[in-house]
């Protein structure tokens, strides 16, 4: 007599199948599970798509174990319990992303001037880079000023000045690097709130 639990003869023969290889009763196996699988995962994790690819990763453990099905003697149980295991799985490593985004997001610096430095920095920054644009050849702070002041872009400016695209693109990295360079030499170091004055 079966026991309880026990794999029964017909999952045996498919079971052997699938440890030599054969894709088609693997299907039968996924298909048979898949519907009892969903309603066990679900009852640890309630994300549908987290459970659907808890789901996939148990089989795809079971694809990869293939070898050792023949030797299993409660396929069932073996399965929810990989299934278990990789639901936990999931739903630790959807808390680390989460911790690890709030951490990433509260170390950010904050680009405001609502402090007393925070308006002082921006003032100072705005300053140094008017200086740098106007230390610039004219046709160079031509385009750089047409680009961050007017909004235009790159194909934009060349039509109006009559240059090419390249040329309009290139004076524009040089005038970024001529800020850079401009900046450093007043000890002022790349900072998100710098990015943010460049493109104001």
């Amino acid at each position: 007599m079966q026991a309880p639990g026990q794999t029964t003869d017909n999952e045996k023969e498919l079971l052997l199948k699938i440890a030599e290889g054969d894709e088609l009763a693997f299907g039968k196996i996924f298909n048979s599970y898949y519907p009892t699988l969903l309603n066990f995962v679900s009852r640890i994790d309630q994300n549908n798509e987290n459970a659907d690819e808890a789901i996939q990763e148990t089989f795809i453990r079971v694809w990869i174990s293939r070898d050792k099905l023949p030797e299993i003697n409660n396929f069932r149980a073996w399965l929810f319990t990989i299934a278990s295991r990789e639901a936990i799985a999931l739903i630790r490593k959807n808390l680390l992303k989460k911790k690890a985004s709030e951490i990433f997001i509260r170390d950010q610096p904050i680009l405001s001037s609502d402090t007393p430095a925070d308006i002082t920095q921006a003032a100072e920054l705005r300053r140094l880079i008017e200086q740098a644009i106007a230390y610039m050849p004219a046709a160079r702070r031509r385009i750089y000023l047409m680009s961050r002041e007017d909004g235009l872009k790159p194909a934009e400016i060349a039509s109006k000045l009559d240059l090419s695209v390249s040329t309009v693109k290139n004076s524009l990295v040089t005038a970024l690097h001529d800020i850079r360079k401009f900046l450093a030499l007043h000890g002022q170091m790349m900072t998100p709130l710098f990015l943010a004055l460049l493109v104001y």
